[in-house]
C-alpha cells in the first residue's frame, strides 16, 4: 500500500488588510489552502513577535481581529504563517505605514504681520518607504482654509474675512495610510489702514510753511486722511484742507504756520478706510519763527573796546514762506526801542536778508520817543536786539539776541 509524503507548504493569500492603523481594532483576513494534508492553523506575527492565531471562517478563510494598541510605535511588517498537518509552513507578509509625515512652514514666517490675500505654504514629506503624502490641510483658527494634494503644498488665504489681531495657522499633513502630523504658527492680521509720517520727521524744527506728508497702507479703499496739531493729545485742532494722494499713497497737505505761535507741538495723522477702520500716528515738532537774527550771535561782545564798533544786525528767513507772502519791512529794536529799519540785501548764498549797520559809538534814541535812550555809547552793559518783521497779512517779532557792549 503506497502513501504520499506531503512536503508542499500550504498556499496563503491575504483577502483584506488595513492600509493604516488607528486606535480601533481592525480585521485581517487570509485564505489558506493545502491540497494534501490540509491546513492545521494560521498564525499572525508582527515582525518576529507572535500576535495570535487566526479564527477559521470556512471555505478556507481565516480572520484575525487586531488591536493596534498592542503594537510598538512605528512601521510594522505583518506575517501570516499557515502550517499544514504535515508541518509545512507557508507565509505571506504586508507592511503598514504607521509613521506620520513631517510638515514644516515655509511661509508666512512666525509672527509676521499679514494683510490682504497671502499664500500659505508648507513643505511636507513622508518617511522613506512610507505610503506617501496624500494631502495637506490648512486651517486659520478652527476654520479650514483649503487643502493641496501635491507639492508645493500651498493655498491662498484671504485675511480680510477675519478680524484684525493674532491668528493661529495650522497645517495638517496626511499620508496615504492615514497617518497625520501638524504644525502651527501665529501671525498678526492687520487689514486696517496704517499711516506713517513722511514729513516732517519727529522733533524737526519747522517754520513758515511746510507740506505735511503721510504714507498710508490700506487694503480697503481709503475714506479720508486728516491732520491735527496742538500742545498735547487732549487739545488738538484739525488742520483745514483735504490732503492730496500721490500714486504711491502719500497724502500731502500744505500748511501755513507763519502765524502759529512758536513752541513745541504734537502733529497727528489719521487715516480711515472704507470699512471704518482707523489708524493714527503722532509726532512732536518744534514750530519756530521763520525770521531770525543771524548776526550778531547771542553772547557776542561788541563796541570799540573789542574792536567791533560797527555791528551788522542781520535778519534772515529760516524755512519757507507761504506762497504769496512777502516781507515789506524789518524794524530793528534795541532794548525794546525801535531804532531803525533794516535794508534788503542779497546774501552770499543768494538768500534774502535784511541788514542794519549799527554804529555802536553813536547814541540811539527810540523813534517813538526821542527822550528815551535805547543805546548810550558811554555806558557798558547788555543790549537786547530784536526785530519786528512786517509781511503780507501780518507781522511778528524775532527772538532776542543778547550782546555785551564795551565802550
Amino acid at each position: 500500500m503506497g502513501f504520499t509524503l506531503d512536503r508542499e507548504p500550504p498556499d496563503v493569500v491575504f483577502v483584506s488588510v488595513p492600509t493604516g492603523l488607528g486606535q480601533e481594532a481592525v480585521e485581517i483576513r487570509v485564505r489558506a489552502t493545502d491540497i494534501l494534508s490540509g491546513v492545521a492553523e494560521v498564525r499572525l506575527f508582527a515582525g518576529a513577535n507572535p500576535l495570535g492565531t487566526f479564527t477559521p471562517q470556512g471555505n478556507g478563510e481565516y480572520v484575525f481581529n487586531l488591536d493596534p494598541n498592542v503594537l510598538p510605535p512605528g512601521d510594522v511588517t505583518f506575517r501570516a504563517v499557515a502550517m499544514d498537518r504535515a508541518g509545512n509552513l507557508g507565509e505571506i507578509s504586508f507592511r503598514v505605514d504607521r509613521t506620520p509625515p513631517t510638515v514644516v512652514w515655509k511661509r508666512p514666517a512666525e509672527g509676521l504681520q499679514v494683510f490682504g490675500t497671502v499664500t500659505l505654504e508648507v513643505e511636507a514629506t513622508d518617511n522613506p518607504g512610507g505610503s506617501g503624502v496624500a494631502k495637506v490641510e490648512f486651517f486659520a483658527g478652527s476654520m479650514k482654509v483649503g487643502e493641496d494634494t501635491s507639492a508645493p503644498y500651498a493655498v491662498s488665504w484671504d485675511t480680510t474675512e477675519y478680524p484684525d489681531g493674532l491668528m493661529v495657522l495650522k497645517a495638517r499633513a496626511v499620508d496615504v495610510a492615514g497617518n497625520a502630523s501638524e504644525t502651527e504658527i501665529t501671525v498678526n492680521i492687520s487689514n486696517g489702514p496704517q499711516v506713517a509720517w513722511q514729513n516732517p520727521v519727529p522733533n524737526q524744527r519747522i517754520a513758515g510753511f511746510i507740506s505735511l506728508e503721510a504714507k498710508v497702507r490700506a487694503v480697503r479703499a481709503v475714506d479720508r486722511v486728516e491732520f491735527y496739531f496742538g500742545p498735547d493729545e487732549t487739545n488738538m485742532d484739525r488742520i483745514p484742507g483735504s490732503p492730496t494722494p500721490s500714486p504711491d499713497s502719500v497724502y500731502s497737505l500744505d500748511w501755513n504756520i507763519l502765524r502759529v505761535e512758536p513752541g513745541v507741538y504734537l502733529l497727528k495723522a489719521v487715516a480711515v478706510d472704507a470699512g471704518g477702520f482707523k489708524d493714527e500716528t503722532t509726532i512732536s515738532v518744534e514750530i519756530s519763527s521763520p525770521f531770525v537774527i543771524t548776526t550778531p550771535s547771542n553772547g557776542d561782545l561788541v563796541g570799540p573796546w573789542v574792536g567791533r564798533t560797527i555791528v551788522a544786525i542781520t535778519v534772515g528767513v529760516i524755512g519757507t514762506l507761504p506762497p504769496g507772502v512777502t516781507v515789506s519791512r524789518v524794524e530793528i529794536l534795541i532794548n525794546g526801542c525801535s531804532v531803525a529799519d533794516a535794508r534788503w540785501e542779497r546774501a552770499s548764498d543768494d538768500s534774502y536778508v535784511y541788514v542794519y549797520p549799527w554804529d555802536t559809538a553813536q547814541t540811539l534814541s527810540c523813534r517813538s520817543d526821542s527822550s528815551q535812550i535805547a543805546h548810550d555809547p558811554t555806558k557798558s552793559g547788555d543790549r537786547v536786539i530784536t526785530a519786528r518783521v512786517y509781511y503780507t497779512g501780518g507781522d511778528t517779532f524775532t527772538g532776542g539776541v543778547l550782546v555785551t557792549y564795551s565802550p
